[in-house]
């Protein structure tokens, strides 16, 4: 847990089809790109970048045994840094970003849309399918979930490859600052520490839950026997009983969905790529 930077390889995956939970369905679960990342990869990641991040100080009980570095000093100087540094972008997401520094760092949800909407447009003048994509309390699952069955190696790499550079060009910057916005003001770049203080902040966890508390109800999420349910829904809500706060309380949601959406790929349609 604690992810502080996403990956670009695809992690392969099966599941339990829903008529026999013996026979596995191959699926694939490609992670969103994210644009944070920790204290180590930073200045490396982002080509010679000064100062990307500060530490903020973990005296704080709740936050201990995680990473409380922050990718910026604040949401503009993110939004700089992302202006800067990443000359992939396609105009209109720029354009997106310069609008959000001069409404005091804020994505419209507007433009949050528009840019997944020219993500999916990309997909598709690339030649594959739209894409699934699971919007949580305004917010999208980072999540794409793939049935590469038919699909040669070359073809799941060119796939990486294009999914990947849509992304970049035209919504992975302006999905970064919104999820900073909406779940994120502290602007830290490990995801639990991001999604426990989203729960503390909204009072949907006790004071004294903590960072070491959410970790090992997540291994618990993990290691749930699921091998008596026969769907991926029930597995999922079988597995979040492990979880002590309220899952499905919609402020709790939109919490994960912004920090750890991995928790909601139940809620995901497979997409296949290619007819």
């Amino acid at each position: 847990m604690g992810k502080t930077c996403g990956a670009t390889v695809l992690a392969s995956q099966s599941i339990k089809s829903a008529g026999n939970p013996q026979i596995p369905l191959r699926w694939i679960v490609m992670p969103f790109i994210r644009r944070g990342c920790s204290a180590l990869l930073c200045t490396m990641l982002t080509l010679g970048l000064t100062a990307c991040g500060s530490s903020v100080s973990s005296s704080r009980e709740w936050s201990d045994g995680g990473d409380t570095f922050q990718m910026a000093g604040s949401v503009d100087e993110r939004i700089k840094n992302l202006l800067e540094h990443h000359a992939d972008m396609d105009q209109s997401q720029r354009q997106m970003l310069e609008r959000a520094l001069a409404n005091e760092g804020k994505i419209s949800h507007a433009d949050y849309l528009t840019a997944w909407d020219n993500y999916r447009q990309c997909l598709v003048a690339k030649g594959y399918n739209p894409p699934t994509m699971r919007l949580i309390n305004g917010v999208y699952i980072h999540q794409i979930k793939i049935d590469t069955s038919g699909m040669s190696e070359a073809q799941q790499d060119k796939l990486n490859s294009d999914v990947d550079g849509c992304q970049a060009r035209y919504v992975l910057s302006v999905d970064d600052i919104y999820r900073l916005n909406v779940a994120n003001p502290s602007l830290y770049s490990n995801s639990d520490v991001a999604l426990v203080d989203c729960l503390r902040r909204h009072a949907l966890v006790p004071k004294d839950y903590s960072v070491n508390q959410y970790r090992a109800e997540s291994e618990r999420f993990f290691g749930t026997d699921v091998s008596d349910t026969k769907t991926e829904r029930e597995a999922y809500t079988k597995r979040r009983e492990a979880f002590s706060f309220d899952f499905n309380a919609p402020q709790a949601r939109t919490c994960v969905v912004t920090n750890d959406s991995s928790l909601l790929i139940d809620e995901l349609e497979t997409w296949k790529p290619l007819s």
